[in-house]
């Protein structure tokens, strides 16, 4: 005998193959009542079917086609959701991540199908073909997102990437240059046509594009000191290389410069001068760049970056990339006892738990000093005040004091275009692309 319909199931049949068939009313659109068919092997699993679909109909839900696979929801997301809400390199790396790593395991199943398992098989996947945890990680944020407009456009009533577990990275401790590495380094670079931007590098620990997008209007005197003002970097992606502003608050910022550092910039400004006047029509810097090719045009990010590792050998180093020079920066900052409040800033993180969470374990001594300063306070006797300290260098954000380098003397300031100085015209420095 048929079971009996209780109240609100809607129609519910099994037919001739013996599989169960529902339909769930939809109400009326353009004119014509909507249904939506729903099939299972038991009445009871279409009955909860049903029940799911009216509950999200009753939110607000706007079911997703059946037929509308996840493959044909992604590529909608990449082609006329995200464009001009994200810089084109992010852009870039959402598609990467789509056509690469979520469609080949993900692609064909419908997206109203999706399950948490699902995601976890295609990241479980992504390892057996040999992907990184920090790719692996980025393949389900970037699904995460797209889920989430789905979610809020009411396609899906969960986001399934969200809910599945991520990844486990593995934290690994950056390598830094010790101070005397550093000035190794630094040597080294001297002999370089760019030797300036690579004091940049390492002295304030800036980006690889934000030290080739820095323009001589980025340098001002401000109140008896100069500064440099980081407000966008250069970037490679499919239009090619180009400026980009700075998107975050946190990366946009305005940094101090040493001494050293003044008088690298004012002599390496005297042989960009020089070039300018030798290579005369060929000359091409448009945008006023501090740092350029032979020509004037932008650098290429990523030919910049690989001759880091060349100047580390020269120097006998071995082998060293342009992000350890940044870490390296942080590095020495901590052990010269700058706040990490500053180093944050300094580096451009969001927030000082970033700082914390990357270098914190290079704070042994900021907490031996914590130590000391709960045992005098506590249980030391005779204790009138705070024990003095010595005073760190947390005023100065920049650490390398580079005479050895031994810069020309300081003719001009940084206010206006200073005119050519007869004397730059032999350059003592080889044009190479080094």
């Amino acid at each position: 005998m048929a079971t009996r319909r209780t109240k609100g199931e809607g129609a519910i049949y099994r037919r001739d193959d013996g599989l169960w068939i529902g339909a769930v009313d939809l109400g009326w659109k353009n004119g014509k009542r909507v249904r939506k068919v729903l099939n299972g092997r038991t009445r009871n699993e279409v009955v909860a079917k049903m029940r799911e679909v009216k509950l999200a109909v009753e939110q607000g839900v706007t079911l997703a086609p059946d037929r509308l696979t996840v493959e044909a929801y992604l590529e909608g997301w990449l082609t006329k959701r995200i464009p001009g809400t994200i810089s084109t390199r992010t852009e870039a790396l959402y598609a990467r991540a789509v056509h690469d790593y979520i469609n080949p395991t993900l692609g064909k199943i419908r997206l109203t199908k999706l399950t948490p398992t699902d995601v976890a098989e295609m990241l479980q996947d992504l390892e057996a073909r040999g992907y990184s945890a920090s790719t692996r990680r980025m393949a389900r944020a970037t699904l995460r997102r797209a889920l989430r407009m789905a979610e809020q456009d009411g396609l899906l009533s969960r986001n399934v990437a969200a809910i599945a577990e991520g990844p486990k990275m593995n934290h690994r401790e950056g390598r830094s240059l010790t101070p005397e590495q550093a000035r190794m380094f630094l040597l080294a670079a001297s002999e370089h046509r760019l030797s300036a931007a690579y004091v940049l590098t390492l002295s304030l620990g800036l980006r690889r594009g934000e030290i080739l997008g820095l323009k001589w209007e980025d340098i001002e005197a401000a109140e008896g000191t100069v500064v440099l003002h980081i407000r966008r970097q250069l970037i490679r992606d499919s239009n090619g290389v180009h400026l980009d502003d700075l998107k975050t608050k946190g990366s946009r910022r305005t940094l101090h410069l040493s001494r050293s550092m003044i008088e690298m910039l004012d002599q390496h400004r005297a042989f960009q001068e020089a070039e300018e006047l030798v290579k005369g029509r060929q000359w091409h810097n448009d945008h006023d760049l501090i740092f350029t090719s032979t020509i004037g045009t932008p650098l290429d990010p990523e030919q910049f970056g690989k001759t880091v590792p060349k100047i580390a050998i020269e120097a006998g180093l071995g082998h060293w990339s342009i992000h350890e020079l940044r870490h390296s920066c942080a590095s020495i900052m901590i052990a010269m006892d700058v706040p990490l409040e500053v180093i944050a800033e300094q580096l451009g993180h969001a927030s000082i738990r970033v700082t914390k969470d990357v270098y914190g374990h290079l704070m042994p001594r900021s907490r031996a000093r914590a130590a000391a300063a709960m045992q005098a306070a506590l249980f030391d006797e005779n204790v009138h005040s705070r024990p003095q300290q010595t005073d760190p260098l947390a005023t100065q954000l920049a650490t390398f004091d580079a005479d050895f380098i031994t810069p020309k003397p300081v003719t001009r300031g940084f206010v206006g275009r200073p005119g050519l100085d007869p004397g730059t015209l032999g350059l003592k420095v080889p044009c190479s692309s080094r």
